[in-house]
């Protein structure tokens, strides 16, 4: 039972410290549909971010939040935060969350918004 135990602790140990090494490159875009489904591109920012880590960028009154995972499968599990900030008030628009295989673009919709975001190693 203690070997087994050991074991898995060194699996545990080894999967958590490759993920958290990690440097990922998110590439997100960020766009508003209007009524006849066309897409007008708010912002589309790209951001170098450490495996679990969050990073922030502001354009103008958007605040985006991203935080990308990397898994021991090969997917990116990105968790994101759309923020529309007027003086001391904050609003969060949209707070989607894409999993996806490393390197491939994923599209989702909320509401009238469309995220489009692809993750890869960084360079």
């Amino acid at each position: 039972m203690k070997i087994t135990f050991s074991v898995l602790s060194l699996i545990f140990i080894f999967n958590f410290t490759a993920s958290a090494l990690s440097a990922l490159l998110v590439e997100t875009t960020i766009a508003e549909i209007n009524a006849k489904g066309e897409k007008s591109v708010l912002t589309a920012p790209r951001v170098i971010v450490e495996s679990g880590k969050q990073a922030v960028i502001r354009v103008g009154s958007l605040e985006y939040a991203v935080t990308p995972t990397l898994l021991g499968d090969g997917t990116v599990d990105l968790r994101a935060t759309l923020t529309k900030r007027d003086g001391k008030k904050a609003d969060q628009i949209a707070a989607p969350r894409i999993i996806a295989k490393l390197g491939q673009t994923a599209e989702i919709k909320v509401g009238t918004l469309a995220f489009k975001a692809k993750t890869s190693l960084a360079k």
